[in-house]
């Protein structure tokens, strides 16, 4: 692709000492970004996460499954009549996915 057909077709450069470069690419290693994203998304002041451990991915994932378990046991229960117990897991499924929701707006965003 060349240079004209690009959407970002202007190069910066600019210089920083040894130390300075050391610290951004550490900077930009724990978000998961390029270093052009990186520095676009500071430049407009949105925020910068780091990339989230595997641990927080394995506990969204089993999060989401426990919910999905809850869900289709409140659905078998509300089939079956027993209403109480039916909304009280549903009640308990979406506070599991608010929970899920909470920990990806402040991790993973």
């Amino acid at each position: 692709m060349s240079k004209k057909n690009r959407r970002r077709s202007v190069e910066i450069k600019f210089f920083v000492t040894p130390k300075e470069k050391e610290d951004l690419d550490a900077r930009v290693k724990k978000t998961g970004l390029t270093r052009s994203e990186f520095l676009r998304r500071a430049y407009t002041g949105a925020r910068i996460s780091e990339k989230p451990q595997a641990e927080i991915k394995d506990l969204l994932s089993q999060l989401s499954h426990l919910g999905n378990n809850v869900n289709q046991i409140a659905r078998r229960e509300n089939a079956m009549g027993i209403q109480a117990s039916a909304e009280l897991l549903c009640d308990v499924s979406e506070k599991i996915y608010q929970l899920i929701t909470d920990i990806r707006k402040e991790v993973i965003t």
